[in-house]
């Protein structure tokens, strides 16, 4: 085969190759226009990553704040004193009803006197007889007619005399049941007629100033009050009232574990009620604390409470938080550094370590 013919061969399989792999170069203003189009789209892929999630953030600050934790209670007298019979009677007066208050010494229940008065009387005159007797008999031993055993034995006698009268005087003095204390008459007291024993109940009172609010403080809290610290409480009928703990149990109860505690508080007049129900405020210690609003609470994957927040200006990070207290308007935790910029618009839609754009917001407590 000639020369001419082999390269005429060679350029035809070449032509034909180029066709059958569908490349055809762009004229040169045609690849400079696919060359931008390409390096548009590249940059407008570039932008759409480097779009950052916006996020809006308040700077909140640490302060010293003193913890009030409200335990419920109840209003009650300081002193309870029920007033008994002392002796055997009929019930034939009786001065005061429930409610009532009386004053020391005031007349509760008079009880019959029954035989006393004659009782008073055959030992009177036992008694003077007896005087009789002795005062005979000293005379004469005093002239050696009596021995001196005669005149221990009549001296015996009037001291037995006279122990008998102590004792009738006595018994007639406990038929009037006089109030120890000044206080308010509660619950219904022995009524006209009712027979009372000795030990039977005639009245009931209650001291009124001071009033007592006893709570039940949970044992968590007990290292926190002690005697003699001031408290303050609210009765739910809107009263404030400030008062000193007086008195803190030294067992708990075995079903709720908690302590009972008595908040002591001045009732002049006695225009506060037993029975009311009050809140028994006692003052932690201060901590320092940052106001949240409740909705810039959040859980992490792992179940914990907590917030989120921007670091480094730019990166979100979760912060576990402890409550102190709640308010109406924010809740008070622990667990920030003193300064710091809370995420509150956008924290659940953001993750930890994301990069995002940050906005300040007014949305939060104040």
């Amino acid at each position: 085969m000639s020369k001419s013919y082999l390269w005429s061969a060679i350029f035809a399989l070449a032509i034909i190759g180029w066709f059958g792999s569908g490349y055809i170069a762009p004229a040169t203003g045609d690849a400079e226009t696919a060359v931008t189009e390409q390096k548009r789209e590249v940059e407008a892929k570039a932008s759409e990553l480097a779009k950052l999630f916006l996020v809006g953030v308040r700077e909140i600050k640490a302060v010293e704040r003193v913890s009030v934790f409200p335990v419920r209670g109840i209003t009650e007298a300081s002193r309870t004193v029920e007033v008994r019979a002392r002796t055997n009677g009929i019930v034939e007066n009786q001065s005061f009803d429930d409610g009532d208050r009386v004053k020391t010494g005031d007349l509760l229940c008079q009880l019959d006197t029954g035989a006393r008065t004659a009782q008073m009387a055959k030992a009177e005159a036992q008694l003077a007889s007896a005087k009789r007797d002795l005062d005979a008999t000293v005379k004469l031993a005093s002239s050696n007619f009596a021995a001196k055993a005669k005149v221990a034995s009549d001296k015996a006698a009037m001291e037995l005399a006279q122990a008998e009268l102590s004792q009738i005087e006595l018994d007639m003095k406990w038929t009037r049941i006089n109030s120890p204390i000044d206080g308010v008459l509660r619950g219904k007291p022995a009524q006209s007629g009712n027979y009372l024993q000795a030990g039977s109940m005639c009245a009931t009172l209650h001291v009124m100033d001071p009033l007592i609010v006893a709570a039940q403080l949970p044992e968590r809290l007990l290292p926190n009050v002690t005697e003699g610290m001031l408290a303050g409480a609210k009765l739910v009928t809107g009263e404030t009232v400030q008062g000193k703990i007086t008195s803190i149990a030294m067992s708990s109860d075995r079903e709720t574990r908690t302590f009972r505690v008595e908040l002591e508080i001045t009732n002049k007049g006695e225009q506060l009620r037993e029975g009311i129900t009050a809140e028994l405020y006692i003052n932690l210690p201060s901590v320092t604390a940052h106001k949240l609003p409740a909705s810039a609470l959040t859980l992490n994957d792992e179940g914990l409470l907590g917030a989120r927040i921007v670091v480094d200006g730019k990166m979100v990070k979760f912060a576990p938080l402890e409550i102190v207290s709640q308010e109406s308007d924010g809740v008070w935790v622990k667990g920030l550094s003193a300064t710091a910029m809370l995420i509150v618009e956008g924290q659940d839609f953001v993750v930890d370590g994301q990069i995002v754009e940050v906005a300040k917001s007014t949305l939060g407590a104040s």
